[in-house]
């Protein structure tokens, strides 16, 4: 054969479908960071305002209504909005008053998918 038609011994490069897949499954995981990112932000600012409460000296003598209460007020400051009071736990112990929040987030990804993310924080007031 003349030298013209010689074929390369592999092919080099990615195939359109293939190129497809790969963006395909990259628009995938961003669509993932775009619903989750907003959650693990709201969740930074519950443990903020669960630091800051620690640290004020009003909050000491309250009672379970009125910290829950505080904490909501400070929630919907930070700009956590969709929080439901029944997921904050305040409970007596021996070195003070114990804040538990447990909380899930469920967020809708696609048709019937859903990302599904917990969250468990807590804090002590002390006496």
């Amino acid at each position: 054969m003349p030298e013209p038609y010689k074929r390369p011994d592999r092919q080099r490069g990615m195939t359109l479908i293939s190129w497809m897949i790969v963006i395909g499954i990259a628009l995938f995981f961003a669509l993932i960071g775009i619903k989750m990112v907003p959650t693990y932000l709201e969740n930074f600012a519950i443990k903020k305002v669960l630091e800051n409460i620690q640290h004020d000296r009003s909050v000491r003598d309250m009672s379970r209504q009125q910290i829950k209460n505080t904490l909501m007020k400070r929630f919907r400051i930070n700009g956590v909005y969709e929080f439901d009071r029944d997921n904050i736990q305040v409970k007596k112990t021996k070195q003070g008053k114990k804040i538990l929040i447990d909380y899930e987030v469920r967020k809708p990804i696609a048709g019937n998918v859903s990302v599904v993310m917990s969250f468990s924080e807590s804090a002590t007031l002390p006496q």
